[in-house]
C-alpha cells in the first residue's frame, strides 16, 4: 500500500518541491509509467503532455517548467528542434532530453547535441530514464542556486560600494597599477579637492620612489593570491607635494564586476589587538583569529591549486573531566594540547583552539595521506599525555573531523558542517573516539533499484507481523458528519524500532506476489478494525491506498469480498485510493479494478488528481466518488500562483458531477476558509492532525466549532 503523501514526520508543505514535467512524443501510457517510477524514486513530478508549437507555447507563458522531456512513440507536428529553439528564443532555463530506445546515426546526433537536446539511450529501462531526469533536475536546481547567489553577489557589492562611498576610512580600489576609484575620504587624505582627480592615476604616483618597489611587489603578492591582506607602511605624496607616513592594508577585492586590489589607508595594529586574536590558555589563536586565517586559506584556494585540509579536533570526555577534576584540569589539558600541537605542526600551518574543548588545523599540505598521517599522529599523541592534577591523573583521547578546502568550498561555514559531519559519523559508528574520520560527500541517488533485502523485508515483516498501521483523520467542511473518514498510512518496524513508510521501500521490490500479499495484510487489518468499530457503536470510513500494481492483481478483490461477507461488512465504508497517474499508466487494468470495486459497493477515490495533463481522460474511463487534489494547487495558491478564482474554475467540472472534493496537506486556518469559499469538501493536513496509531479525531466536536 503506497502513502498519498510524503514522511509523516515532516509537516511543511514544502518538503518536496513539485517537479513540472512537459512530454511531447508520448503516449498517455507511456508518459504515464515515467511519472509514477519519479513518485517511486521520491520526485513528485506534475506533468503534461503536449503536441504542438501553439501548446508549448502556452505551456510556457502559464508556468514555470522544469523539464521537457522528448519521445518516439506518438506523432505530433512540433518537430524537436524547433521545440528546444522556442524554449532558447524565450531565454528559458528548461532542460531538453530525448528518451530512445536506440542511438541516432552519428550526424542526428551531433546536431541534438548542438541545438542543446541531450539525448539518452535507455532501451525501454525506466530506471535509466528515471536517472537521467535525476541528473537533469540536479543539473539545473545547481544553476538556480548560481543565478541566486550572483544576485545576492550583486545586491552585496551595491551595498558595500554605498557603505565605501559614507566610510571614514580612506579607501581606493586598484586595477592594473592605476586606481580606478577613491571614496570622498581618500581624496581629502590626499588633499584632491575634485573627487575625479584621483581616478586612472597610477599608484605609483602617490607614493615616494623610495617605497614604489615595495607597493609593487606587496600588489604582485595580492595578484598572484601568495596573500590575501598585506599589511605595508610607505609614504604618501600629497596634492601639495607634502608628504606622511602611513600604513596600507591591500586585499584582493572586485570592483565594476571585474577584479581589483583594495587599498585601506588604516593604522598598524597594536600590540592589544594582535593580543586580543591569542588564545592565553593553549597559546594558539582563538576564534577570531582562525576565522581571519581561514577567510584568508578560502580566497587562495578558489583560485586553484591550493588544496588544503581542515581538521576538527574535539577533546573527548570533556564534560567528565570537568566535573571530576574541575577547571584547573581543563586548563592544564587545554595548555599541554596546545603545546602538543605546536610540537607536531611547524608554523606553515595554522592552529587554533576555537571551542571549550575544540582545537582546530588548517594543514596546507594538499596529500590527504598526511592528512591522516597528522590525525592519527595526534589521537596516538592525546592518549599518551602524562597530565595529572595533584594525585589524580588526568586520562582523555580526541575525535577527528577531517575535511578538504578546495577551489569548490564556498565558504566557511561549509568547511565546519563538513568536519562536523565527519565527526559526527564517527561517533555515530561503534567507535566512540580516539579516531579520525574524512568527510565523505553525499552520494545519494533515486531509489530505483531492485533491492532482494526489501523484498525479504517486506515477507518477513509479513510474517512476523511487524507493520504497523497509522489513521490520518479527513475532516469535512460542512456540519454534515455522518462517517469519521480516516486515510490509512502503512508503515514498517525495522529491527531499530524505527518507522519506515513504504515510498522508501516499495520501488525496490519487483515481484507483485510480494506486494500482493502485503496488499492482503492491509486490508485484512481494516476488515478487522471495521468490525471492531462497529461492534463498539463507531462509525469510520477507511481510505485505502492502491497502487498500480495492485490493480493487476485478479485475486485481491474476490478475497476481499468474501471478507466482507464473512464478517458483515458495510462495503461503503471502504474507499479504494488510486492515483490518477496509476490509472493513466495502467487504463485497462483501472477500468476493470474500478468496475468490479462498483460491484461490491465500494467507494473510489482518485487521488492526485491534477498531477497530469490527462485527468479529464481519466475521469472518463471509470466513475469516481472523491476527487483528492493534487498537493500542488494549494502550494500554487499558498504562493499566489493561482487566484482563487482560477482554483474554483478548475474545480467547478468536477462539483458539477456531485463529487466530493478532498484537499490534502492543509496546514492553517486561511487555507481551510479559503477552501471552504471555493467549495471544498474536505481537507487533510498535519495542522487538523498527522497520522496516529488510533483513530481518535473527534470529528463531531471539530464540526460543532466549524459550525460556530
Amino acid at each position: 500500500m503506497e502513502t498519498s503523501e510524503p514522511d509523516f514526520k515532516k509537516s511543511t508543505l514544502d518538503q518536496k518541491e513539485t517537479t513540472s514535467i512537459l512530454f511531447l512524443g508520448f503516449t498517455r501510457e507511456v508518459a504515464a509509467e515515467t511519472q509514477a517510477s519519479l513518485v517511486s524514486a521520491r520526485i513528485t513530478p506534475r506533468c503534461r503532455i503536449i503536441s504542438n508549437e501553439h501548446e508549448l507555447k502556452g505551456s510556457l507563458a502559464e508556468r514555470s517548467w522544469s523539464l521537457l522531456l522528448l519521445g518516439q512513440m506518438q506523432t505530433q507536428s512540433l518537430d524537436f528542434f524547433r521545440a528546444s529553439q522556442i524554449i532558447k528564443e524565450l531565454n528559458k532555463d528548461i532542460p531538453v532530453i530525448l528518451i530512445c530506445d536506440q542511438p541516432p546515426n552519428a550526424d542526428t546526433h551531433l546536431k541534438l547535441i548542438e541545438e542543446g537536446i541531450q539525448v539518452a539511450f535507455t532501451g525501454g529501462n525506466e530506471k535509466l530514464t528515471v536517472m537521467y531526469i535525476y541528473q537533469a533536475l540536479a543539473g539545473l536546481k545547481q544553476r538556480k542556486h548560481w543565478r541566486l547567489c550572483e544576485a545576492l553577489l550583486e545586491k552585496a557589492e551595491h551595498r558595500v560600494t554605498s557603505l565605501i562611498d559614507d566610510s571614514r576610512t580612506a579607501i581606493c580600489f586598484v586595477r592594473d597599477n592605476r586606481i580606478c576609484y577613491a571614496n570622498e575620504r581618500f581624496h581629502e587624505l590626499l588633499g584632491y579637492t575634485d573627487l575625479n582627480d584621483l581616478s586612472g592615476l597610477a599608484l605609483e604616483k602617490i607614493v615616494t620612489a623610495n617605497h614604489k618597489e615595495t607597493l609593487q611587489e606587496t600588489i604582485r603578492k595580492v595578484n598572484s593570491g601568495q596573500d590575501r591582506d598585506i599589511n605595508v607602511a610607505v609614504d604618501i605624496i600629497r596634492a601639495d607635494t607634502t608628504r606622511f607616513h602611513a600604513n596600507l592594508t591591500l586585499n584582493s577585492a572586485v570592483y565594476g564586476e571585474q577584479e581589483a586590489i583594495q587599498i585601506d589607508i588604516v593604522q598598524q595594529l597594536s600590540d592589544t589587538e594582535i593580543f586580543n586574536e591569542i588564545d592565553p590558555i593553549s597559546g594558539l589563536l582563538n576564534q577570531a583569529g582562525f576565522a581571519k586565517q581561514l577567510d584568508q586559506r578560502l580566497e587562495l584556494a578558489r583560485k586553484g591549486g591550493h588544496d588544503s585540509f581542515f581538521l576538527y579536533i574535539q577533546i573527548d570526555t570533556f564534560n567528565e573531566i570537568t566535573s571530576t577534576s574541575g577547571l584547573v584540569a581543563i586548563d592544564l589539558l587545554l595548555g599541554s594540547m596546545g603545546q602538543l600541537l605546536k610540537g607536531l605542526i611547524n608554523d606553515s600551518h595554522t592552529l587554533a583552539h576555537i571551542d571549550d574543548n575544540v582545537f582546530a588545523v588548517i594543514l596546507s599540505d594538499p596529500s590527504p595521506d598526511t592528512a591522516k598521517s597528522l590525525a592519527r599522529e595526534i589521537c596516538l599523541a592525546t592518549v599518551n599525555m602524562k597530565l595529572a592534577v595533584g594525585d589524580q591523573p588526568i586520562h582523555t583521547s580526541c575525535s577527528i573531523g577531517i575535511t578538504t578546502i578546495n577551489e569548490s568550498t564556498s565558504r566557511g561555514t561549509e568547511v565546519f558542517e563538513q568536519a562536523t559531519t565527519a565527526l559526527k559519523q564517527l561517533h555515530d559508528s561503534d567507535k566512540k573516539g580516539n579516531g579520525f574520520n574524512f568527510y565523505k560527500p553525499d552520494q545519494r541517488k533515486p531509489v530505483i533499484g531492485n533491492d532482494e533485502a526489501a523484498v525479504q523485508q517486506v515477507v518477513d515483516a509479513i510474517t512476523h507481523n511487524s507493520f504497523k498501521l497509522l489513521f490520518q483523520p479527513i475532516v469535512p467542511l460542512t456540519t454534515e458528519v455522518q462517517l469519521a473518514n480516516y486515510e490509512i498510512f502503512l508503515r514498517l518496524i525495522t529491527d531499530d524500532n524505527e518507522e519506515v513508510s513504504p515510498t522508501i521501500f516499495m520501488s525496490s521490490i519487483p515481484d507483485d506476489n510480494v506486494l500482493a500479499r502485503m496488499d492482503m495484510w492491509v486490508l485484512e487489518e481494516c476488515v478487522m478494525l471495521m468490525r471492531q468499530s462497529l461492534d463498539q457503536g463507531k462509525r469510520n470510513r477507511l481510505f485505502v491506498n492502491v497502487t498500480g500494481r495492485t490493480l493487476r492483481n485478479k485475486s485481491l478483490l474476490p478475497w476481499f469480498a468474501e471478507q466482507l461477507r464473512s464478517l458483515r461488512l458495510p462495503a461503503d465504508h471502504f474507499v479504494f485510493q488510486i492515483s490518477e497517474v496509476d490509472a493513466l499508466a495502467s487504463p485497462a487494468y483501472y477500468k476493470a479494478f474500478c468496475k468490479a470495486l462498483h460491484k461490491l459497493h465500494c467507494l473510489i477515490c482518485l487521488k492526485h488528481y491534477g498531477s497530469t495533463s490527462e485527468s479529464s481522460y481519466v475521469l472518463g474511463d471509470a466513475k469516481v466518488d472523491f476527487i483528492k487534489l493534487d498537493v500542488s494547487y494549494l502550494k500554487e495558491l499558498n504562493r499566489n500562483s493561482m487566484t482563487p478564482k482560477e482554483m474554483a474554475e478548475i474545480i467547478k467540472p468536477l462539483k458539477e458531477k456531485g463529487m466530493q472534493l478532498i484537499t490534502p496537506m492543509v496546514e492553517d486556518t486561511r487555507q481551510m476558509s479559503q477552501l471552504f469559499r471555493m467549495g471544498i469538501n474536505m481537507v487533510q493536513g498535519h495542522y487538523l492532525q498527522p497520522p496516529q496509531p488510533e483513530m481518535g479525531y473527534d470529528f463531531f466536536e471539530a464540526a460543532d466549532e466549524e459550525s460556530e
